[in-house]
């Protein structure tokens, strides 16, 4: 059992024993077994010398094996290490220096362990100390010891410049990795809720320090509002909502000194903003150390906003087109229940009102239309306005007079500031939409308004929209030529 137990620490700490440095500290247990072995085995080195030689590379054994194997976190492991691997190489340094002629490679070999595990031009200076037993047991002369200093250094530079250099190739390879799967994310999402998930999920791996956060824009202003984050502290949230400091050119990253919007991480945050065709469309802000945002991690967070303002601006186009397609379905399928009563546009506009009011929570239909400088008002039986709103009312200043000046949809609340509000107000109506409708030769508008204190959406009016052209089609087909609005019948006749 003891064995089998063995084996499978040894086996779970293989794989990073082969990934890591491991080829430096295979050359440092050869050089120190050898030269030990090379001071255990003279019989004319004396006794106290061979004991303490065997001592050591046992003792350093011992502790090397004992901190490979253990699984849980050792803190200070490294500088553990570190400490056996300096302390062994000058011990037996000198005790062998004066019996093992080549006792030297111990100094090359520490070098070079040391320099690989520490992986920083500051460790340079513990090869002074490696060296000095060396060449206080041997006598060395001077030049001899300069050119041993100068060898040891060497090394030690270079093994430090080689390694580095290798972490920061892997660290480029990962980094363009954590991108490629950003952007393959990213083609695969198919709304926004799936895009900021693919963010938020994978483009952290690019900066793993620091605190993301992914901002949309509001289509009618400036502010950009939090939409998923990551990196941050339990508890901590972004602002709901941020309006940025842009430079000139807006779509050029701004590195900020301060936290993050609404928390308080990172020493700097960059905002970087996201385009597409029509403009800003969302932002991008990390924060965190200043070392942390040097400009390679600056460049890939660029790389992301361009991927992320591109995505939104493809889905923007999908969205566009699915509520197209999802409007004039549904204005299809309501303007098929007006089509039996399309004579009769009071009772077309009452077998709709039921079906409009699941569909967009409108409680009130009604058809407003141009007569000359006034208008006339059809409204179905059971709406809100029925008994609240005249059969005609002055154009000058009403909603549809506006709507048919600028050609297109309105919403907006009913804040008492227009004529139809006089009605709408005094009906419990808090939010209005209007499309522009065209029957033959007569200009009007159709009207939905709800109870509910919420304004209506683009996709809603879209609704709207494609309901009254449906309309206007459906009751000039059912109305004779030169017809002219009729206050008896609420309809064109």
């Amino acid at each position: 059992m003891a064995v089998t137990r063995e084996l499978k620490i040894w086996h779970a700490a293989l794989p990073g024993l082969v990934r890591s440095d491991a080829v430096f500290s295979l050359m440092l247990w050869v050089a120190v077994f050898s030269v030990a072995a090379a001071v255990v085995a003279v019989p004319s080195i004396p006794i106290s010398v061979r004991y303490s030689a065997g001592l050591a590379a046992v003792a350093y054994l011992f502790i090397c094996v004992e901190l490979t194997r253990m699984q849980r976190p050792v803190p200070g492991r490294q500088v553990l290490f570190g400490v056996a691997d300096l302390a062994v190489v000058m011990a037996l340094g000198a005790l062998s220096a004066a019996y093992v002629p080549y006792a030297h490679v111990l100094l090359f070999f520490g070098a070079a362990r040391l320099a690989a595990r520490f992986r920083d031009p500051r460790i340079l200076a513990a090869g002074l100390l490696l060296l000095w037993p060396f060449e206080a047991a041997g006598h060395a002369a001077p030049l001899a010891m300069l050119m041993d200093l100068f060898l040891v250094l060497m090394t030690m530079w270079l093994v430090v410049f080689l390694t580095t250099t290798a972490d920061r190739a892997k660290e480029t390879v990962a980094r363009q990795g954590a991108l490629a799967a950003v952007t393959s994310g990213l083609a695969r999402a198919r709304d926004e809720d799936g895009l900021f998930a693919e963010l938020a999920g994978l483009a952290p791996a690019l900066a793993p320090g620091c605190a993301w956060a992914f901002w949309a824009k509001d289509p009618t202003g400036d502010e950009f509002r939090a939409v998923r984050w990551a990196g941050l502290g339990d508890g901590e949230l972004p602002g709901f909502t941020f309006t940025p400091t842009l430079g000139a050119d807006a779509n050029q990253a701004v590195l900020i000194q301060g936290p993050l919007p609404g928390t308080s991480f990172g020493e700097c945050t960059l905002i970087q903003p996201t385009a597409g065709e029509r403009g800003l469309n969302g932002l991008i802000t990390v924060a965190g150390r200043a070392g942390e945002l040097d400009a390679p991690t600056q460049g890939l967070i660029r790389a992301v906003g361009d991927e992320m303002g591109a995505t939104l601006l493809r889905l923007a186009t999908l969205d566009e087109e699915r509520q197209q397609t999802e409007a004039m379905e549904q204005a299809n399928r309501l303007a098929g229940l007006a089509a039996p009563y399309a004579a009769d546009q009071r009772a077309a506009l009452g077998a709709i009102r039921p079906a409009l009011a699941d569909l967009l929570r409108s409680e009130s239909l009604h058809l407003e239309w141009v007569n000359g400088d006034r208008l006339q008002l059809v409204v179905p039986e059971g709406d809100p306005l029925q008994d609240h709103a005249p059969s005609w009312l002055p154009l000058a200043g009403t909603r549809t007079a506006e709507a048919q000046l600028e050609g297109r949809a309105l919403r907006e609340p009913l804040a008492g500031r227009r004529p139809e509000d006089l009605f709408g107000v005094p009906a419990g109506l808090r939010h209005i939409a209007i499309a522009p409708l065209r029957c033959a030769e007569v200009e009007g508008t159709l009207q939905i308004a709800r109870r509910l204190p919420r304004a209506y959406a683009a996709s809603e009016v879209l609704v709207l929209e494609r309901l009254a052209e449906r309309l206007g089609v459906l009751f000039a087909a059912a109305t004779p030529a030169g017809s002219v609005v009729n206050s008896t019948t609420g309809g064109v006749l």
